[in-house]
């Protein structure tokens, strides 16, 4: 029998309250189902949860020594770490105001229309990956027990990096992942306790979050009074997920246009947060209606991988295919949606391995292998949102990418300081 610690891991977590979060925004949102969900949807994400959890419970808790603690020598690789963030993120911004001419002051309309007609310069791209190791610190940090504050506060502040491309682009993603990620990192490392000061402090940070949303909202679709009967019918969520028409009364009777605003944002967080799976259950719909199944073997998830190499010239692929492949463009369908694309119902047995993978990197983790501690972290983080986004997709590549640097040169680098110490 499974010991009790196994099923609290932050695996098991990981899941159970991404599955949770889901079901309680879906119950609580005034929204209607357009559709009955398929059976067959149903039982492609239950296998696909089975199958992960099997893969991780069938690879043994490991049962071998730790390695010796090397939490001294993190302290100066922290703070090459947050140099080399800030660097990256000055050559992003560089590239964006300087040379794609985005401005804050310009409306998100405007800086869309700039970043479309002006795609980034190859040397801007592979210059600002590291960007996407802001959360590391702060994961190095904890695990070393540093105790400095003036760490910390440049550990915390490199979170807020990631919000002025989301002033700039009017994206919801860009305030929402750096702030999961923040959580999951102080949850890991039980800095975040389930006691009513620290949910307090949880449930400021989500509103902080809605009024962001709300904003971005705002400014995105230029909302003027008279539009916001318009954006609760025409919303690309109501295709599956439509208000309910009692609420929309009620919210368009309103005569203060702040509550409306407020209300109009929290109807659409719901819808925006929910609606993966039923997009997916469309998915599966249209390809089963058309016979139209063509599997894209890993292009459509790791997308920016064929962006890349097309841009190289070492692929020469139709990304308008790829991005065809959902027949509803940019719709979220779920990690699911994005796995069937790819593989189809060959994704559970990708599934499986992905759970043992994960548990892998627990024991390695458990033993002191910490360079791999932010990709375990971004694969939990995956795991929680896996019914609503798909975080392997875009961003989440990146974060990969960066996260397999990270382990190459701590790699290296141990490499070089165990030779000179067998040279002395």
């Amino acid at each position: 029998m499974r010991n009790k610690t196994t099923f609290s891991s932050p695996f098991f977590l990981s899941i159970f309250l991404g599955v949770i979060c889901w079901l309680f925004v879906f119950i609580i949102s005034p929204i209607e189902v357009v559709f009955p969900i398929s059976f067959k949807v149903v039982v492609f994400i239950l296998l696909s949860y089975i199958c992960m959890i099997t893969g991780y419970l069938i690879v043994p808790k490991a049962n071998y020594s730790k390695l010796p603690d090397q939490s001294i020598i993190w302290k100066p690789t922290i703070k090459t770490l947050i140099l080399v963030v800030l660097l990256s993120f000055l050559i992003r911004y560089v590239d964006l105001f300087v040379f794609r001419g985005v401005r804050i002051s310009f409306t998100i309309a405007q800086n869309r229309m700039l970043l479309d007609a002006n795609p980034p310069k190859f040397i801007f791209i592979i210059a600002s990956v590291t960007r996407y190791l802001f959360f590391v610190p702060i994961l190095l940090l904890f695990h070393s027990k540093i105790k400095s504050k003036k760490l910390l506060i440049f550990c915390l502040l490199l979170f807020l990096l990631p919000f002025i491309e989301g002033v700039i682009r009017g994206s919801r993603n860009s305030f929402f992942y750096p702030s999961i990620l923040l959580i999951f990192s102080l949850l890991y490392f039980k800095k975040i306790k389930f006691k009513k000061l620290h949910l307090g402090v949880l449930l400021l940070v989500f509103s902080m979050l809605f009024v962001m949303a709300t904003s971005l909202l705002k400014k995105r679709e230029m909302i003027k009074e008279q539009d916001y009967k318009s954006l609760t019918t025409v919303a690309i969520y109501n295709d599956f997920l439509k208000p309910k028409k009692s609420v929309l009364k009620k919210i368009h009777r309103l005569e203060n246009i702040n509550t409306k605003q407020l209300l109009i944002s929290g109807l659409q967080t719901g819808q925006y947060y929910t609606h993966g799976v039923f997009e997916f259950d469309n998915l599966l719909r249209t390809y089963h209606k058309n016979d139209a199944l063509n599997f894209q073997f890993g292009k459509y998830n790791f997308f920016n991988f064929i962006k890349f190499s097309n841009k190289l010239g070492i692929t020469h692929l139709d990304i308008s295919k790829i991005q065809n492949a959902n027949p509803r463009g940019y719709s979220f369908i779920t990690f699911f949606g994005g796995l069937y694309i790819d593989i189809g119902w060959y994704g559970l047995l990708f599934m499986f391995f992905f759970g043992a993978f994960q548990k892998y990197l627990y024991n390695q983790v458990q033993r002191q292998r910490i360079e791999l501690l932010p990709l375990l972290i971004f694969f939990l983080f995956l795991n929680f949102f896996m019914l609503s986004f798909n975080f392997l997709r875009g961003n989440g590549v990146s974060m990969i990418m960066a996260s397999l640097m990270f382990i190459l040169v701590v790699y290296i680098k141990n490499k070089i300081t165990v030779k000179k110490q067998l040279n002395h």
